[in-house]
């Protein structure tokens, strides 16, 4: 029987916890994991309370990727199979964790959330035509064919963590995109499922400047990734 955990990096999530908490299909999951990066709320204190969590926490904010590789590792330690990754600020709707469980079943070794398949309210409306045309030259370059690479609902497997070097890569949010480019490149299989979005508030993910820098990264990312198919080496995402 496969080990299925639960990861909630979480920074300043103290108005949405309860209520994600309580939408979460918990009996999908061995343990649930939160993660507290730094928050500069209650987050904390609310999810100590929360006897289905266990709670690790960091004094010093990491960002994204850095709370993410310590959610893995604190997982695997945990003797994960199955790493649900799943963000407690209620953006992304349970519905994708049941279907993302069943394609691992079916030997995918990374499955990814598709908001263009499912309901997104709320979403920016400059990022719908921006997001697939990214998406669309990542898909070129890495000859995949992924309709959302640009979401934060992710399910990933030991055998993933395993053969990639995720922690190598970047603490911010490029993190997520380095960790696809090197599933391609180790031919991992990878699959998505519909996820259902609902993004409020003036947040909503990340602002039109940060998206540009992003976006910028991504290319860096590409680049890297056609260097090392070519033969080259590089020290800023590994690909081995």
């Amino acid at each position: 029987m496969q080990k299925v955990i639960a990861v909630l990096p979480a920074r300043n999530v103290a108005k949405t916890l309860n209520s994600f908490l309580s939408n979460l299909p918990i009996k999908l999951f061995d343990e649930i994991i939160l993660f507290d990066d730094a928050s500069t709320d209650s987050t904390l204190n609310i999810a100590k309370k929360q006897r289905i969590l266990k709670v690790y926490s960091s004094k010093r904010r990491l960002g994204y990727g850095g709370a993410l590789k310590k959610c893995f590792a604190i997982a695997l330690a945990h003797k994960a199979d199955i790493i649900v990754e799943i963000h407690p600020d209620g953006e992304y709707k349970p519905d994708g964790i049941t279907p993302a469980l069943k394609k691992i079943k079916k030997g995918a070794r990374l499955v990814l959330g598709d908001r263009f398949s499912a309901s997104r309210k709320g979403m920016r409306y400059w990022k719908i035509p921006t997001t697939k045309t990214l998406s669309a030259i990542d898909n070129l370059i890495l000859g995949t064919k992924i309709k959302d690479f640009h979401q934060g609902f992710r399910v990933y497997t030991k055998e993933l963590l395993k053969k990639v070097q995720w922690q190598s890569n970047s603490n911010g949010y490029i993190f997520s995109f380095e960790i696809i480019a090197q599933a391609v490149y180790q031919n991992s299989s990878i699959a998505s499922v519909p996820v259902s979005t609902r993004y409020t508030g003036k947040r909503r993910g990340l602002n039109f400047i940060q998206s540009i820098v992003y976006a910028l990264k991504t290319f860096w990312v590409l680049s890297l990734f056609i260097l090392s198919r070519l033969g080259y080496k590089n020290t800023q995402v590994v690909f081995k």
